[in-house]
């Protein structure tokens, strides 16, 4: 297998990308390389396909040891997908099992698995095994918010978010939904939902689920607007948290421009992502 270049996985793109091809959801779609890459090729990116040979050829792939990027004691990544969505309407429930079964196997992988449609998979009863990382994708205060809510129903080991493209400032400490999701939440944290509780920010019992951020801003000739101060506010948001913080990208017109702060990148890692001994 071939190291992929995005910086805060080892492997991507070949046969783990077991689901192909996805629709928009949300202003973070606009300028999807994804797409890009099909329209290069003549393809439609709209046409989702489901691939069970990659499934299958993944239950008999050699993997590392250790992460080649970063070496011991971590265990090896995988982001699954990363030109799809497993939880597309499109894709089968069946297939998304059989995905889940290859993952609890090869248990010696940490599988990334990052969606804008968490509400499918919160709504599946599926076996999130310690090697199993969920993430959503954000881009603005309102998608964090609708796709946090989902993703914090999961019993992942680690939850994460890709803030990338971030378009907006995000704030992780108040989720701002409606007032009926806001209720749930409440009421599911054992937590009083009378008159006047609606102005409260969310308790630490669902804020504190967060594991990691990703951060990103565009890069492209189409790329939106950018504030390094709206990652400098996320990133001491994740220090007061305890949540670690990856820096991917500032705003150029080419991929993997360093984005900064005081000259230096910040780039961690989950805790869970060593090896225990």
């Amino acid at each position: 297998m071939k190291t992929s270049a995005i910086g805060w996985t080892d492997f991507s793109s070949g046969d783990l990308n077991f689901v192909t091809g996805c629709t928009k959801a949300g202003p973070g779609c606009a300028n999807c390389y994804g797409e890009a890459i099909y329209k290069r090729f003549g393809r439609d990116f709209s046409v989702v396909k489901i691939h069970e040979d990659k499934l299958d050829r993944l239950y008999r792939k050699r993997f590392p040891e250790f992460s080649p990027k970063r070496g011991a004691p971590h265990k090896p990544m995988c982001f699954v997908c990363d030109t799809g969505d497993l939880f597309h309407e499109r894709v089968p429930d069946s297939f998304i099992f059989d995905a889940f079964d290859m993952m609890d196997i090869l248990e010696n992988v940490t599988w990334q698995v990052l969606t804008k449609r968490p509400e499918r998979a919160a709504a599946m009863h599926l076996n999130w095994t310690e090697n199993i990382w969920m993430g959503i994708s954000a881009s603005t205060q309102e998608t964090f918010d609708q796709r946090w809510y989902y993703a914090g129903q999961i019993e992942a080991a680690v939850r994460f978010v890709s803030l990338e493209p971030m378009l907006s400032p995000v704030d992780l400490t108040d989720v701002r939904i409606d007032r009926y999701t806001r209720m749930n939440i409440l009421e599911g944290c054992g937590i009083y939902t009378g008159p006047g509780v609606m102005g409260q920010s969310l308790p630490n019992c669902y804020g504190s689920k967060l594991s990691w951020v990703v951060l990103g801003a565009e890069s492209g000739p189409k790329r939106r607007p950018f504030d390094v101060a709206w990652a400098e506010s996320v990133r001491q948001q994740c220090i007061g948290a305890d949540v670690a913080y990856f820096g991917k990208q500032d705003s150029a017109s080419y991929p993997g421009k360093p984005l900064l702060f005081s000259g230096e990148e910040h780039k961690e890692w989950p805790s869970r992502w060593r090896v225990k001994r």
